[in-house]
């Protein structure tokens, strides 16, 4: 089927609308690698948003952050905070009911959704959202998740679908949506 649309929406055009549609107040994004979607928050929000940004930086071994390059390229946002931190030790400082959209993409599998779905679901606002990158079919299927044989993710979203509000857009990378 053709679409007389010639430039398809791009997963910075999902990041933007649900931004603007969630008018969030606090955005914790975990995994920034080099910005692209801590770039796209900051330009859909209010100067109010409170906006803290974690990643493990070169502790990652692959292709990761640079703290240095970061904090020189969104030292002028004032709401902007980039800080060291762990998706899986997070959890313990971040406050029950405290987000609006919580944004990961640190090379996400099945444990990492699982984690997410256990402990992180809490501390979003209700009617927030939570974006996590992969999710679809194809993204379980890539070639480093074969490789290095990580959890798949469909199970677990097919887990949690009966008590989440679940929506997986794309297939490569793919983008799961999880409204509270």
């Amino acid at each position: 089927m053709n679409s007389s649309y010639k430039n398809p929406l791009t997963y910075k055009d999902i990041i933007s609308y649900l931004t603007w549609d969630q008018n969030p107040t606090t955005i914790v994004e975990i995994g920034i690698l080099d910005g692209y979607s801590l770039d796209t928050f900051i330009n859909n929000v209010d100067k109010k948003c409170k906006i803290h940004a974690y990643d493990i930086f070169d502790e990652f071994n692959g292709n990761h952050a640079d703290k240095d390059k970061l904090l020189h390229r969104f030292n002028e946002h004032e709401n902007v905070k980039i800080e060291y931190g762990d998706l899986f030790k997070l959890n313990d400082k971040i406050l029950d009911d405290s987000i609006d959209i919580l944004h990961i993409d640190i090379a996400n599998n099945g444990d990492v959704y699982e984690y997410v779905f256990q402990k992180y679901v809490q501390k979003i606002k209700k009617g927030g959202i939570i974006m996590l990158e992969g999710g679809s079919l194809d993204r379980d299927n890539i070639e480093w998740m074969n490789k290095y044989n990580k959890p798949k993710i469909q199970p677990i979203i097919e887990k949690y679908k009966q008590n989440l509000k679940i929506k997986t857009i794309g297939s490569i990378p793919s983008i799961t949506i999880v409204k509270i």
